[in-house]
């Protein structure tokens, strides 16, 4: 009982192992890439085959029964062995080579020959005793040729197993079936001498099928897992990858939204500016004219001043709107961002003051080291600080206790932050994430634009920094203001020049010395020419002219001009006619020409004034900022 008990444990054993490993291989086969599995389901089915036949060996059966189940386990041996050939084959990654595929087509007769009665098996029965295992084999007796046929497959294992010896260093997954075939060749040499009673071992190949086909599909389980988990980190590294370049792409999207949105705002500005800024300038001109006659005739009473100066305020309001269409229009500047070094502190002092004028319930303070600096351009920044002091004003205006605003500095490596904070309520998250974008706005309506903050981080940028919110809340927001960093230069500390209109000492600036200065003043406009010449006359001999023409006339009754102010486009040829003239018959004057325009509608006008920038005004121009343009190309 004992001898039925351990061959039927070890028969079971392979036939249970084998079909597992068969369904197992079957179900990961299923995914892509794994079709080798397959081959493997296939070896395990033989190999489940081979063990369960092999049961006859061990249980009590009539000896025609035996007989059949010795042809049937010789023929499973055989394919045992061509199997395992085959797999071999396919785990490399190959075809089957010349000499492989004329191994599987004698194994194939072999087979055929094994279940032939009489030819490879034939009795008569017998008993071989394992006595140290405690088992007894019943069974019939192999031919020559069976023997010469368990010789050949045994060699063609081999010579498959090995034939390609660097798959040894593939890792365990190429050696183990290696060493898989080597023991089943071994086994299947030591069953074959076991039962002709030369050695005294039990079946061994049942058992060592257990290990093998095991082994190797415990190799291909963890190597579909590993694999499975390369994948999953793959995959997720690929929707990572694909959020990230999605994210890209909107931003990219969003970015050519805004370029065309910004396109076709500056086609409307320019007309826009154009059209409103000559009109405006004619009325800013006639209000401080008006107000000025008033004034020396002593006929000004105070709520006439009162109202001169809100309609005075209401011109400049039109003429800011119109600036800031055109420099959200613009963009940021090109070039290489400005180098000049600037005492942080200087220019926070006058942003100051000049946004008390708009906003003078807010009340300001200010920690900023002297000794900061920063690199940019200082009347820029200026005006970015006035407008985030003007909006921390709107934003304020109801708070407990009033409007607050801080303003604080500090360095960081190589860049300087500029912070502006506020007591309002902070901004919704509807609007923050799109605040910087034109004719976004916090404020009610009629009372903000919506183009201040794009403006300024446009002019942040432009010169090598940036404009973000760093913090809003429901007790405060936070605007930061970087700039690159830099080391104090000895003029660095002293008071920036001026900015134009600031004060009376700008408009009395060198009344006399510039009395005797003759300014010619070309434009079409009749009203804004009349009154310009009319406001100029004042300081300087001015003589007018409608056209370029009539101005080339005044040259030809041999009249001599210091400055000129010529309207950038006029119908019959404005600045560009003006300059080509000049060069034959006046070219000291190019360089003393000053440009006034509305705004550039034209693509040449625009290259014009962006080549003659720094002698280009945008009406409507202040007196004193006119007088001192005058002075400096005159004394240029």
């Amino acid at each position: 009982m004992s001898g039925l008990s351990g061959g039927l444990v070890l028969g079971l054993a392979g036939a249970i192992s084998g079909a597992l490993m068969a369904a197992l291989a079957l179900a990961l086969s299923r995914a892509p890439g794994w079709r080798e599995l397959r081959s493997f389901a296939l070896l395990a089915v033989v190999a489940a085959s081979y063990c369960l036949i092999g049961l006859v060996h061990v249980l009590p059966v009539s000896p025609g029964t035996l007989l059949l189940g010795e042809r049937l386990l010789l023929a499973a041996s055989f394919a045992y062995g061509l199997t395992m050939v085959r797999h071999l084959a396919v785990m490399a990654g190959r075809p089957l080579r010349r000499g492989e595929r004329w191994t599987l087509g004698i194994g194939a007769a072999l087979i055929v020959l094994a279940l032939v009665p009489g030819v490879m098996v034939v009795p008569p029965i017998k008993q071989v005793e394992v006595a140290w295992f405690g088992v007894t084999y019943t069974m019939g007796n192999g031919t020559v040729l069976a023997l010469a046929g368990v010789a050949f497959v045994v060699g063609a294992m081999l010579v498959a197993a090995f034939g390609g010896g660097r798959r040894w260093r593939d890792g365990w997954h190429a050696r183990l079936p290696m060493i898989g075939t080597a023991t089943l060749a071994a086994a299947g040499v030591s069953d074959t001498l076991a039962s002709l009673g030369v050695i005294p071992l039990p079946q061994l190949v049942e058992g060592l099928t257990v290990a093998v086909v095991g082994s190797m599909g415990v190799s291909y389980a963890r190597r579909f897992i590993t694999d499975a988990r390369r994948l999953e980190a793959l995959s997720t590294r690929l929707e990572h990858e694909v959020a990230s370049r999605t994210d890209e792409l909107m931003r990219a999207q969003a970015k050519v939204a805004e370029q065309e949105r910004l396109a076709g705002l500056g086609r409307i500005a320019a007309g826009v500016a154009h059209e409103i800024n000559n009109p405006t300038a004619v009325l800013q001109q006639n209000l401080d004219r008006v107000r000025a006659v008033l004034a020396e005739q002593g006929a000004l009473p105070a709520e006439l001043d009162q109202r001169l100066q809100r309609s005075r305020a209401a011109t400049e309001r039109i003429a800011e709107i119109v600036r800031q269409l055109l420099a959200t229009a613009r963009g940021p500047a090109p070039g290489p961002a400005s180098t000049t070094v600037f005492a942080l502190a200087d220019v926070v002092d006058r942003a100051i003051v000049a946004a008390g004028a708009t906003a003078p319930g807010l009340r300001v303070s200010a920690a900023i080291a002297p000794a900061l600096c920063a690199r940019g351009e200082p009347r820029l920044l200026e005006q970015v600080l006035i407008n985030l002091l003007v909006n921390a004003a709107h934003a304020a205006r109801d708070a407990p206790g009033g409007g607050r605003a801080e303003l604080s500095a500090r360095r960081d490596g190589e860049r300087v932050i500029l912070t502006v904070a506020d007591n309002g309520p902070g901004i919704a998250d509807e609007v923050r994430d799109r605040l910087f974008e034109p004719f976004a706005t916090t404020k009610p309506v009629g009372q903000g634009s919506g183009l201040g903050l794009a403006v300024s981080r446009g002019l942040m940028t432009g010169q090598g920094g940036s404009l973000t919110v760093a913090r809003s809340s429901a007790e405060g927001t936070v605007m930061a203001i970087e700039l690159a960093a830099a080391d104090p230069a000895p003029d660095a500390a002293s008071p920036a020049p001026a900015p134009a209109g600031a004060g009376a000492c700008a408009a009395r600036d060198g009344a006399g010395a510039s009395s005797a200065l003759r300014v010619l003043v070309i434009d079409d406009d009749e009203d804004l020419r009349e009154v310009v010449t009319l406001q100029l006359g004042a300081y300087f001999a001015v003589d007018e002219a409608g056209s370029v023409a009539r101005a080339l006339d005044r040259l030809g009754e041999g009249r001599r001009y210091d400055a000129v102010l010529c309207d950038l486009m006029m119908p019959g040829g404005g600045a560009e006619s003006w300059l080509a003239a000049c060069a034959a018959r006046a070219p000291e004057l190019a360089a003393r020409t000053l440009f006034m325009t509305g705004g550039p509608t034209t693509p040449q006008a625009a290259e014009l004034a962006a080549a003659h920038g720094d002698r280009v005004l945008y009406k409507p121009v202040e007196l004193a900022e006119l007088r001192r343009a005058i002075t400096r190309v005159a004394g240029g």
